[in-house]
């Protein structure tokens, strides 16, 4: 378990950058889901025939010429890359720091992130040069000669810090910082971290967020593998049903959010708008049976531990944002553990999942949350979720069209597939 006192700190979230299958800007993003749209199509970019899971909620319109980046840096970024390096440097304007009194050294940085995946296209020119006379690979070949038409930095390609440290160098960011990998607890750990950060006093601003991997054929067979896919059916309106009955499985989505994070007096004396607070966190760790992530015990402790950091009772929650997968032991665990915290007011309590419309985002989804909530307090209308009708026995409210009830406080959960639950309480400036 873990997490840190917060109801006397106000931690302000001063900037955010988003970037999905709906948009690339927190508006779109947000008229979309209020329309009940989802970004989940097939997939697109290779042939899935061969794959469980044809699914997938796919970045569009999103290149290193529509960014500015020079070809020669592209060369080494792929689409992780330019999701993380739009979000970033929205959060960045944003928060007012292009034109802030604050040195490289005193912006810290933190992202979660995932695998990153070679693409066949950067090794077949090699290979094909190193073939014998049967089409077998000559390794002497390879090694002599026909590794020369590898790009000299394709190594680097594949470490994942490796965009984290080009968003840095486009930013001017020489602070703290630090790369988790790969589920979304790491893009929760992030959060976490930046927090820690400005409280210790090792920065005077962070950025801190997450982005998932590229969807790609070896992202889609490790998704397969850890049978939390919906490999099952090909329900074209709902691959994914978080909560529903019929639930089958997850998909994959690409996503990034990435939050400029300082404390409010700080951005009051800057004259920056704050979106919202940040006032709760806990997390705890503990595997659930057959491989469905945290045990409910784990995600109840970490929402308690959100609501104790923050000095709030489940009373005072007005919505949950559920991690909410669709997988089907994965939801179970989450349902238990909502009905077991919030047990005297469940029967009130409002519940989303944005998986349904925007898929699975691993390292960004506890980022794009928060987002997505921001625009809640903003609006004061909770978005549909994308799902068929909710399992029996459910005891709080799944919204499933438009709600306006204009929170102050929401409740935001994510976890790994592994056994890590994390849970993080926004609340609206007043």
């Amino acid at each position: 378990m873990g997490s840190f006192i917060l109801k006397d700190t106000r931690v302000a979230i001063t900037g955010a950058g988003i970037a999905c299958a709906l948009g690339h800007e927190r508006r779109h993003v947000r008229d979309a889901l209020l329309s009940g749209k989802t970004g989940i199509r097939p997939i697109e970019g290779f042939d899935s025939s061969g794959f469980g899971c044809r699914w997938a909620a796919q970045v569009r319109n999103l290149t290193a010429r529509d960014l500015g980046i020079h070809p020669r840096d592209s060369r080494i970024m792929d689409t992780h890359s330019y999701m993380l390096m739009k979000s970033a440097h929205d959060a960045f304007l944003q928060g007012g720091l292009a034109h802030a009194p604050f040195t490289g050294e005193d912006i810290g940085f933190f992202a979660g992130m995932g695998m990153v995946d070679y693409r066949i296209e950067d090794l077949l020119p090699s290979v094909l040069k190193s073939l014998d006379s049967r089409g077998h690979l000559d390794y002497a070949s390879f090694f002599t000669d026909g590794y020369r038409d590898i790009h000299p930095l394709w190594p680097l390609s594949m470490l994942n810090n490796i965009s984290f440290c080009q968003v840095a160098t486009s930013l001017d960011i020489r602070g703290e910082n630090t790369v988790f990998s790969p589920h979304a607890d790491s893009g929760a750990q992030a959060i976490a971290e930046g927090i820690k950060t400005l409280l210790h006093e090792k920065a005077k601003v962070v950025l801190a967020g997450g982005v998932s991997e590229k969807v790609s054929p070896f992202s889609l067979a490790r998704g397969l593998l850890s049978m939390q896919l919906n490999s099952f059916d090909d329900q074209v309106d709902y691959p994914c049903r978080p909560f529903a009955a019929d639930r089958k499985g997850t998909v994959l989505g690409e996503g990034c959010g990435i939050l400029t994070l300082e404390f409010y007096e700080s951005a009051v004396n800057r004259g920056i708008p704050c979106a919202a607070l940040i006032t709760g966190y806990g997390s705890a760790f503990e595997p659930g049976t057959g491989g469905s992530g945290p045990a409910e015990r784990a995600q109840g402790f970490a929402m308690k531990e959100a609501l104790e950091s923050s000095g709030r009772d489940p009373s005072d929650i007005d919505l949950i944002i559920a991690h909410g997968d669709g997988t089907g032991g994965g939801d179970k665990s989450e349902i238990e553990a909502i009905h077991e915290v919030f047990r005297a007011c469940i029967e009130r309590m409002q519940v989303y999942s944005s998986k349904g419309a925007l898929g699975h985002l691993l390292g960004g989804a506890p980022a794009v949350d928060i987002i997505l909530g921001i625009s809640v307090l903003e609006t004061g209308i909770i978005p549909p979720t994308i799902t068929t009708s909710p399992e029996r026995g459910i005891l709080f409210s799944l919204v499933r069209s438009p709600l306006t009830i204009k929170p102050e406080r929401i409740l935001i959960n994510s976890r790994s597939s592994e056994g890590q639950a994390a849970s993080f309480i926004i609340e609206a400036i007043t």
